[in-house]
């Protein structure tokens, strides 16, 4: 037993109980640890004070220390799971100080505190993994279905103008009418005289050439009645011999053929 440790077996581990300590506190501020320190420190004072042959007070001694810890370690299994990142976040040591004491340490009690403690913290970060997933899940859900919804009303605002489109037309030519000037519409009614008399003249002018073919051949027969006789008598003759002339050439004609 020469050169032993005063902290005989607590010795690898009694770094934890500060690791603990500070852990608990962070979840809550109202869990001060200062009386359990003092009582903490003197039973280390009085371990430390054994004769180094007195193995069975050393013992009794390091079973307190055991009781300390098994203490801290329910403090730290009572932390509500919502406060348990805060508590990992307290110390990077503090997981492998509690993974610690769940393999190695001699107290069956204190290993398996440890061991409840890890499985609170795995099933505390899953949930809070789940959690985060979720609402993560519900936020890319929201941003999916937001194109969708921006298209169905970008799609109802094209089809309400397309059929507000011949309406604002009408509006706006009856707009333009309403604010035509007197001298606008004197003008136009101007336009439509001078159209419509346009259209007067050409019926008036083919109304005219028509007489004028009807009467000619009047005209003409009325000239050879008024003709002297000896005239219109030669002006036959001379139709005749013109036909003469028409039938001999169309006979010779056919004969040639």
């Amino acid at each position: 037993m020469a050169g032993q440790s005063p902290l005989r077996r607590w010795k690898p581990f009694f770094a934890s109980f500060g690791l603990v300590d500070a852990a608990i506190e962070a979840a809550g501020p109202a869990l001060r640890r200062d009386e359990i320190r003092g009582a903490r420190g003197e039973v280390v004072e009085l371990l430390c004070g054994v004769p180094a042959g007195d193995a069975g007070k050393a013992e009794e001694l390091c079973v307190a220390l055991d009781g300390f810890m098994a203490e801290s370690l329910l403090t730290l299994l009572a932390v509500p799971a919502e406060a348990v990142p805060s508590v990992l976040a307290s110390s990077a040591g503090l997981p492998k100080a509690v993974g610690a004491l769940r393999i190695h340490h001699q107290s069956a009690r204190v290993r398996g505190l440890a061991r409840d403690v890890t499985r609170g913290w795995t099933a505390a970060v899953e949930g809070d993994v789940a959690r985060a997933k979720e609402r993560f899940d519900a936020v890319r859900g929201v941003n999916k279905a937001a194109p969708k919804l921006d298209a169905k009303r970008g799609s109802a605002e094209v089809e309400k103008k397309k059929m507000e489109a011949p309406e604002a037309s009408r509006r706006s030519s009856l707009d333009v009418k309403k604010r035509e000037s007197p001298e606008e519409k004197e003008r136009m009614e101007a336009t439509k005289r001078k159209l419509r008399e346009g259209y007067q003249e050409a019926e008036d002018a083919k109304r005219q050439r028509k007489i004028q073919v009807i009467t000619a051949p009047k005209m003409v027969e009325q000239r050879r009645r008024e003709m002297h006789p000896i005239l219109r008598d030669r002006s036959r003759a001379r139709c005749g011999t013109s036909a003469a002339v028409v039938r001999r050439s169309l006979v010779s004609s056919f004969n040639r053929v």
